[in-house]
């Protein structure tokens, strides 16, 4: 469901719907092919509020790539560790 979302999203960003300010209603409204989708009843305000969960992980996990020993592994699609000592510390 939250590929679904992201192609959605990225979609719309494509069609201009998404500014400095944020995303525009019209792209939230477009999430509801969740809804047809997967059978369950999703609005905008579902939307937005995956919207702030996923900009809090990214938040999170750019502090941690941020640290010296942390890096993405694109393969695993997580984060490793470089060294013990970087763990450690």
């Amino acid at each position: 469901m939250e590929h679904v979302l992201a192609d959605v999203l990225r979609d719309q960003r494509n069609l201009g719907n998404k500014g400095d300010g944020g995303w525009k209603r019209s792209a939230l409204n477009a999430a509801a092919v969740l809804s047809t989708s997967f059978n369950i009843n999703v609005t905008s305000d579902n939307a937005k509020n995956r919207i702030k969960l996923w900009r809090s992980w990214y938040g999170i996990v750019s502090d941690i790539l941020d640290q010296s020993g942390f890096d993405w592994d694109d393969t695993k699609h997580m984060i490793i560790v470089e060294n013990e000592n970087a763990w450690n510390e």
